[in-house]
This record gives structure tokens, sequence and C-alpha cells, in this order.
């Protein structure tokens, strides 16, 4: 009998150990989403501009894809579409004397997807390597993407240069 409560004793200990070594401290405490951030910025200052009454959404992605609707935003995250190399972003400004769909501003991305392995905590996830980019110019005078890049670092890197009123 005391053989066999010795032998339990060593088993929980051994299991104890596995478990104490098992656990990570540490844990998956990344960012998971490779997902570009974008401000907005006078053209004629230079300075940041919160841009009232206006709706963001994809187009063509699955689910819904409004980001804001006539909202007030001076950033916004604009997550890419992991099933395409493409993603469209729509403008849409729904201030009465702008609303006219004939002015929306439309943002287009031309990327290829990297898979990256983060840890075997985190497991893998993608960054997006920018081709190339274009944008309609209504109310956006221009707009720079800052990185060749998006990864998941919470930087911002596409940025809209809007025209506004000189005052």
């Amino acid at each position: 009998m005391r053989k066999a409560l010795a032998y339990i004793r060593v088993a929980v200990a051994a299991l104890m150990a596995v478990a104490a070594t098992s656990c990570n401290n540490n844990g998956c405490l990344e960012n998971q989403s490779a997902v570009p951030r974008c401000g907005f910025y006078s053209s004629s200052s230079k300075k940041t501009v919160s841009l009232d009454s206006i709706s963001v959404y994809a187009v063509g992605v699955p689910g819904d894809s409004m980001l804001v609707r006539c909202g007030t935003v001076s950033q916004l995250y604009m997550p890419l579409n992991m099933s395409s190399d493409v993603t469209r972003y729509v403008l849409h400004y729904d201030a009465q004397l702008l609303s006219d769909v004939r002015l929306n501003d439309t943002l287009t991305i031309n990327y290829e997807r990297v898979p990256y392995f983060v840890s075997h905590e985190c497991g893998a996830m993608y960054y997006f390597d920018v081709k190339e980019y274009s944008c309609t110019d209504h109310l956006i005078d221009s707009v720079k993407i800052t990185t060749e890049r998006f990864t998941n670092l919470d930087v911002e890197t596409i940025q809209f240069y809007m025209r506004t009123r000189e005052e």
C-alpha cells in the first residue's frame, strides 16, 4: 500500500511539474490584427481635422462593411479584405450640401497577403504588402500611405488630405 501511495505522489508531482512548465505567463498579448489606421488632415494647413457627417464603408466585403455611419472622425481603422488582394473604401459625405453620391470618394488599395507566424501561443496572422493605391479627388486632395507593409503595430499608416475651407 505504501508503494502505491508513493507512486501516486510521484505521478501527481510529475503532472504538476508538467502543468507548471506548460503554462506561459506571457500568453498571447500581441495585437493579432494588421489593420491600417488612417488620419484626416487639411491639405492646406497639414493639421489634423475632424470630419463630421461622414459615412465610410468597404465595397464587396462579405458581411457588414460599414465602418462609420454619419459620424465624426479624425482617425479610423480600415480593415482589409482577407479573401482578396484589393479593398475599396467609399467615403460618403452626409452633410446636406455634400451628400450627392457623385461627390463620394473611393480609396482603392491593392496588396499582397503575407502569412506571418507570430508564436506558438498566438499562431499566425497576415501582414499586407501594399502594391499600389489610388483615390478619387472630389473632396480628398491626396492620400499618403506611410509604409509599404501593414503590420499589427498600432500606428497611423494612411493619411487623407482633405480640401478644407480657407480661414
